[in-house]
């Protein structure tokens, strides 16, 4: 690998050993309120980045869904009971916050600056989700709107938005082809179930990341879409022959690297036995380091996943597998636990330096390609307008309506019949809905789509359930479900989460009221029951899709979507 850039060069021979590996460190930094330890991330640990989660107080275990067992501990004596909700900020609250941690990082003896990174998907994956920020669909959202060049002004938004704040590197675009639609862990987060569709928006969300000077991660190598298990909790096995994954998995990494428009890329905890049947891909010489970066040449950065999760971490161990990460060709590990884990870690990974399993000169290489990255992104200057407030971007006209726009251009009825649609203005409705992700200020919270829905029919009523049924919730249902003409039912998907379909289809099988069910998911294979006559597809809980769905319900608001995935219409 050759150094061109001779101020990194020179600054990586001034770089001690705790320097290099503190900057291929992603760590962990929950909520909007930072605690002496995460400055002690940046100062005494010499850390690269922060992986930001601003949604809540503190990272919690990995608790398997269907088991309700915990697969992986992260949990520390850190008094908090609590961990739910962070404190609602401003966003220039928290853009004080970034500031001050990028100023603790500059202050260090070589003033490395730090990368923010976060995940800003669409839909409920967004990690900067408060101050009135504009939000969007999930990706196969924005394929519905059947215009890629939307991909690109929703990649502008996202960027534009997030850049105000402080955040400089997102994680995304997914590169995911769901080709499986019993999929838990990707489902709508893909543009597609095929690989052409997914490349097209792909290309083009990333041309708006770099017109915004956001860094850009394409995810999740070699691609985790024909899987029906989740990553967070046990091991995805992607079996497929080397043929379809040339055809489907890779195709759109391919694509992308030839453009040279993928500054970094994610790589799966997954096994791919057609390449590496003994290894999970973040560990795999043979995924990273061979197929990635010798047959596909990508000179970029190679980050891994949370390092935390249970496929990874259950099989190899956190700080162990950090190691082998890097060993494996990983530029970039991502450690989020704010916990011992994080000195056990930077243990491991000097062990394996000072036993030549990773030689310095490879470290060297690693910590050049992040430096150099950041470099071409301009964040060794600090060329930002400390002075200008993130609310004028957030309250941007232009951003206000394309987030409507895009709204409008995503939300499909997928099933119509007995002519339960265009709900009318006097007639009985009961809307239950779940509690989704825990946001909590005027903008997004619980009970907006009932919130919408009284503009149109002020004498609705209201049940709010958990996000999963407990039985106080399936009684409430059923006794004001009596009084109602028409029902209309949220049967959201969320990763990590146990969803109600198997109730609301034995309680449409048993009723001869009219059900209209609003999901996020076009499948039938995890949130719409097959006996459902009436179906809305939001592709989002967020403001605008759900403010659009009730128009759409009661007949006020034409859906303009287009079905977005290959798989024939309900």
């Amino acid at each position: 690998m050759e150094m061109t850039n001779l101020y990194i060069k020179n600054l990586i021979k001034k770089m001690t050993l705790d320097q290099k590996v503190g900057a291929v460190l992603t760590l962990g930094f929950a909520g909007t309120v930072p605690r002496p330890h995460i400055y002690e991330f940046v100062e005494k640990y010499h850390c690269g980045g922060l992986r930001l989660s601003c949604d809540m107080r503190t990272f919690g275990s990995y608790v398997n869904p269907k088991s309700a067992k915990v697969v992986v501990s992260v949990e520390n004596d850190n008094g908090i009971k609590y961990r739910g909700d962070a404190p609602v900020c401003t966003a220039s609250e928290y853009k004080a916050v970034l500031d001050d941690l990028q100023e603790a990082a500059r202050k260090r003896p070589l003033g490395i600056p730090l990368h923010f990174s976060y995940d800003q998907e669409g839909g409920t994956s967004a990690d900067f989700c408060f101050g009135g920020v504009n939000l969007f669909p999930k990706p196969m959202g924005i394929r519905a709107t059947n215009d890629a060049h939307l991909a690109y002004e929703v990649a502008c938004a996202v960027a534009k938005q997030s850049k105000a704040v402080g955040f400089n590197w997102i994680h995304s675009p997914v590169l995911d082809v769901c080709s499986e639609p019993k999929n838990p862990e990707i489902y709508t987060r893909a543009y597609s179930d095929d690989a052409e569709v997914v490349s097209e928006y792909a290309l083009e969300t990333c041309r708006g990341f770099k017109q915004e000077n956001m860094i850009a991660t394409g995810k999740h190598f070699p691609g985790r879409g024909h899987s029906d298990i989740d990553a967070h909790f046990e091991v995805p096995v992607i079996d497929v022959d080397y043929e379809t994954l040339q055809k489907r998995e890779l195709l759109p990494y391919k694509r992308l690297i030839e453009k040279g428009c993928l500054p970094s890329i994610m790589i799966a905890h997954s096994i791919f036995p057609a390449i590496d049947p003994d290894n999970i891909a973040t560990v795999s010489k043979k995924v990273v380091t061979g197929l990635l970066r010798n047959t596909l040449h990508f000179d970029g950065v190679i980050t891994t996943d949370s390092m935390t999760m249970g496929a990874i971490a259950t099989r190899y161990g956190v700080a162990n597998a950090c190691a082998l990460a890097l060993e494996a060709g990983a530029d970039l590990v991502l450690m989020k636990a704010e916990t011992d884990l994080v000195k056990d870690t930077i243990d491991a990974i000097k062990d394996f330096i000072h036993t030549g399993r990773i030689t310095e000169m490879q470290l060297e290489e690693k910590v050049y390609r992040i430096l150099n990255l950041k470099y071409e992104y301009g964040m060794f200057f600090d060329n930002t307008n400390h002075d200008e407030m993130p609310e004028k971007v957030l309250q941007d006209p232009a951003i206000k309506n394309l987030a409507k726009l895009v709204a409008r251009r995503s939300v499909i009825v997928a099933k119509q019949q007995d002519s339960a649609l265009p709900l009318c203005a006097t007639e009985n409705v009961l809307v239950v809905e779940q509690k989704v992700k825990g946001y909590n200020n005027t903008q997004w919270h619980s009970g907006i789509l009932y919130e919408a829905i009284l503009k149109y029919n002020p004498k609705a009523n209201y049940v709010e359930t958990s996000y999963t049924y407990d039985e106080e919730d399936k009684l409430r249902i059923l006794a004001k479900a009596q009084q109602a003409e028409t029902l209309v039912f949220t049967n959201y998907f969320i990763r990590g989460s146990l969803c109600n379909k198997d109730w609301l289809a034995d309680f449409i099988g048993n009723t001869n009221k009219k059900v209209i069910v609003v999901t996020n998911t076009p499948f039938n294979e995890i949130s719409i029951p097959e006996n459902a006559s009436n179906v809305v597809v939001t592709f989002a809980t967020s403001p605008e899709n759900i403010k659009v769905t009730a128009g759409v319900l009661f007949g006020k608001i034409y859906p303009e979507g287009v079905w977005p995935i290959e798989k024939a219409i309900l």
